[in-house]
């Protein structure tokens, strides 16, 4: 059996409101896409909005290239609300 997707708390305009990480939700359903594409095909696909339906935190995180390079990649998590994971 699956273990269940844990909830969380963030705050949407100052109101408290549960969440789940959507990358959690989609390793639970076993999509078979890219993270990035599926996310981003539901929000279109649904027209869900951020600050309603989810919010997005962008953090920037050092790499290193192949070629030995340092550089910057951007890290986007998502948290959705319940509505939009159903």
């Amino acid at each position: 059996m699956k273990q269940m997707i844990k909830l969380d708390v963030q705050y949407f305009n100052n109101t408290k409101v549960q969440t789940v990480n959507a990358e959690d939700l989609y390793r639970f359903l076993e999509v078979k896409s890219k993270f990035a594409d599926w996310i981003v095909r539901r929000i279109n696909k649904y027209g869900f909005t951020e600050g309603d339906d989810f919010i997005c935190i962008s953090q920037k995180k050092e790499t290193q290239r192949l070629d030995g390079q340092a550089g910057m990649t951007v890290l986007k998590t998502y948290h959705i609300t319940l509505d939009m994971a159903k």
